[in-house]
């Protein structure tokens, strides 16, 4: 197994297994680290594709789906290069909780990170300046974790700047999700926006959650990761198919609904369901105190019920759902353009048309005087 340091170049040639290093002492530990497991597919002229899981540690589908991917595939399948983190908040991950045990830190909620700080924040940081730059594209992998279940969705920040946006698009077109959700959202602590600050394009997918697996989440996550990585011309997958995806829109201070009371949260709806402004969501019950009445949860917008909070013991502040809304008919245009994309393989194709005139370096001038 191979062991990278946070400062060291990611090999360029065949198929690289091993761990990145994460200096962490203790005392039981002087000189110890964390390994990140990470593995690095290389082959030839073509993008990279930088594949994330467990950026969150409660967040399963995703670790699953992207090791099958790093042990199945080998280099002579692929023409460019495969970079898998399956463990992005590999403490996290290794506790099966959303944050870091270690420093409490949500790693996507902390980008750009910071090289000489806690562990979370070096992660971040070697993430963001040291793989990231490396990429075209970057595919981080979601869930509910343990407090939420999702409707099966690809997902990406909606930007300012509509070519970024419609890059986005169409690689969350790509995932063949049958839902995909545009987010309007602040992204600059997230892996959104360190993939943007980086030069890269990054989407994300919500599968399951719940605190468990199933065969139906995994295999979903697996088979939108070889959908991208078909239409990035990277590795072919015979079996792609791309749903006819639903998209929708979410916008965080209209569509998220929290808890204002704590008890034992009851909902009256399930994923998927179409809802009305004013509709009762669900009931949170004071269990402890004997006659009280059920605090009610109304919805605060029409729209469809995409997250749903699983746990039942529900705190004041908890988020307990959210919606999605019907697209804008310039969203929907947009999605059937992002369809027929391939933005990607024309942008590397003509850099590498740019790269193959440009003049070889001069080894200097025997005549100059």
């Amino acid at each position: 197994m191979a062991l990278l340091g946070l400062a060291d170049p990611l090999p360029k040639h065949g198929k690289t297994m091993g761990y990145v290093r994460v200096p962490f002492s203790t005392n039981d530990s002087a000189y110890g680290f964390i390994a990140s497991p990470i593995t690095v597919i290389a082959n030839g002229d073509g993008p990279t594709a930088l594949l994330l899981a467990g950026t969150q540690g409660d967040e399963f589908e995703g670790q699953i789906a992207l090791s099958n991917l790093a042990r199945e595939i080998e280099p002579d399948q692929i023409k460019g290069r495969i970079i898998i983190f399956p463990m992005a908040n590999t403490p996290a991950a290794q506790a099966g909780v959303r944050n870091s045990p270690i420093d409490g830190l949500n790693l996507n909620r902390i980008f750009p990170g910071d090289v000489r700080g806690r562990t979370t924040s070096m992660l971040a940081s070697y993430i963001e300046r040291a793989l990231m730059p490396e990429s075209d594209i970057v595919v981080d992998l979601h869930s509910g974790g343990n407090s939420l279940e999702y409707l099966s969705c690809a997902s990406y920040v909606d930007h300012l700047n509509t070519d970024e946006s419609f890059r986005r698009l169409a690689l969350a077109a790509a995932f063949g999700a049958p839902t995909t959700l545009a987010m309007k959202a602040f992204e600059d602590r997230s892996t959104s926006g360190a993939a943007r600050r980086a030069g890269a394009v990054r989407v994300s997918a919500e599968i399951g959650g719940g605190g468990r697996v199933s065969k139906a989440s995994v295999d979903m996550s697996y088979n939108g990761i070889r959908n991208v990585l078909d239409w990035a011309s990277i590795l072919p997958f015979p079996d792609c198919q791309r749903a006819d995806t639903n998209m929708m829109e979410v916008e965080a201070g209209r569509d998220y609904h929290y808890a204002l009371h704590d008890g034992l949260f009851e909902p009256w709806v399930s994923l998927g369901d179409h809802v009305k402004e004013g509709q009762i969501a669900g009931l949170i019950h004071d269990v402890a105190t004997p006659g009280s009445a059920p605090q009610e949860v109304h919805f605060a917008a029409d729209g469809n019920v995409v997250c749903l909070r699983t746990m039942s013991m529900t705190k004041r502040g908890d988020c307990v759902l959210h919606l999605a809304q019907l697209p804008s008919d310039n969203l929907l245009k947009n999605l059937e353009k992002a369809k027929a994309s391939t933005w990607l393989k024309d942008s590397y194709e003509k850099n590498s048309r740019q790269r193959s005139r440009r003049p070889k370096a001069s080894k200097g001038n025997n005549d100059a005087p």
